[in-house]
């Protein structure tokens, strides 16, 4: 059995250099940029109006007031996307949000600031050069730095390459995730009532959903029941080097076999067990196609763990991108752990009045028990040498569902001091 910084670090050691892909740009989401990308104009690409009013020159208004207004013809009127041709500079030009500003106009007045009437405009208050117009530039200057190595595509990141006319990125390429489950107990009739020892199948639909959160592209293999021949036909059917993620029969039991079936098809196991609660059992391995392969224990909590702290840093490595860091937080209760391994515990993570991180380790760590995950966002991780933790101590938290927020009356000291 080895450490859990041991077997990360043979995890991240097996990914090899990030492999790029040209990628649509509508395809890019959430997908992690290969490359520095620079802008290749300016934007506004000319100058444009910021409102809904009428162009000007500003010197022809600096006397403008109520009790001595001045009235302008208004020469045409622009709308977004006409090609404006050049505006006298004693007249005014009606314009609509985002057209051009033809020369010699050097402001806009918006509409409920004027008086229209037939080919006439009449204005009650001065204009200062340069009032609501966007000058080209003011966004994005060309050769401007607009997405990074390294960075995560987001919905910003696409309407601002769009803007731009970029139509495709180079992203890193990680391989698609196969994921099954083994077990004569497991079902994914959801609509029949459960018959005996039967269990709904959970791991399945929890492991494609925090894969499609991530971003990945996540295929489910179906149920492979406790039969070793049926298992390796089912890998052996996966030709495309992949991810490929299982659930049960990787711990020591007469039903466990997927340790000596990899070994039969001639994969490399690089660890089995590691010194870790929940999800002692699981498994890595190299296939001879280059597959990567996880064993995650049957338990919820267990997948759910091995998912999140085995699979996922590979999936970064794969990406160029170096593991997660934790958050720090100071926990609220106390805790003893009973035995010198790392310890991943559900917990809720919360912001405090004052700003700070706090943390409470719920009840129900059992490895089966769904129910305090889904009511916590975070696990708390708790290194080997470390046993006891008390109120008031910072902990290492990582989150797995959105930041909560408290109105309750904090000890605000403890984190303040920490």
């Amino acid at each position: 059995m080895i450490s859990y910084e041991e077997a990360l670090k043979i995890i991240t050691g097996q990914a090899g250099a990030p492999k790029v892909q040209q990628v649509p740009l509508m395809q890019a989401l959430g997908k992690i940029a290969a490359e520095d990308v620079t802008s290749p104009m300016q934007v506004p690409s000319f100058r444009n109006s910021a409102m809904d009013g009428f162009a000007v020159c500003a010197a022809q208004l600096a006397s403008a007031s109520e009790p001595s207004p001045v009235t302008l013809k208004i020469q045409t009127a622009i709308a977004a996307g006409d090609v404006a041709s050049a505006g006298h500079t004693e007249t005014a030009a009606q314009i609509m949000t985002g057209a051009i500003v033809p020369e010699p106009y050097d402001a806009i007045v918006p509409v409920e600031l004027v008086t229209a009437s037939g080919d006439t405009v009449t204005f009650t208050r001065p204009a200062h050069m340069g009032d609501h117009v966007r000058l080209p530039g003011e966004d994005v200057t060309k050769g401007q730095s607009v997405l990074r190595r390294g960075e995560t595509i987001t919905p910003e990141t696409i309407m601002l390459l769009s803007s731009l006319g970029i139509v495709e990125v180079a992203t890193t390429h990680t391989p698609k995730l196969h994921i099954l489950s083994t077990g004569n107990e497991i079902t994914d009739d959801y609509a029949t009532q459960l018959q005996g020892t039967q269990i709904y199948n959970s791991n399945v639909p929890y492991l494609l959903a925090v894969a499609k959160q991530q971003g990945l592209d996540a295929q489910y293999e179906g149920i492979v029941r406790d039969d070793p021949a049926l298992f390796e036909r089912k890998i052996a059917a996966i030709k495309e080097p992949a991810i490929l993620i299982s659930t049960g029969a990787v711990s020591k039991g007469v039903w466990d076999f997927i340790p000596e079936s990899l070994k039969n098809m001639g994969a490399t196991i690089h660890f089995h067990r590691v010194n870790i609660r929940p999800g002692k059992p699981v498994l890595f391995a190299i296939l001879p196609n280059g597959s990567f392969y996880f064993g995650l224990p049957g338990n919820p909590i267990s997948a759910a763990i091995g998912f999140t702290f085995f699979v996922m840093p590979l999936v970064r490595a794969l990406q160029g991108l170096p593991d997660a860091p934790p958050l720090m937080a100071t926990l609220e209760n106390n805790f003893t752990k009973k035995g010198n391994f790392r310890q991943f515990l559900k917990a809720s993570v919360w912001l405090d009045e004052t700003g700070c991180l706090r943390t409470n380790i719920s009840d129900g760590q059992e490895s089966f028990k769904i129910s305090p995950m889904a009511a916590n966002n975070a696990w708390v991780v708790l290194e080997e040498e470390k046993t006891v933790v008390k109120a008031g101590d910072r902990v290492s938290v990582v989150l797995y569902a959105a930041l909560k927020t408290t109105s309750r009356n904090e000890d605000k000291t403890l984190c303040q001091a920490a």
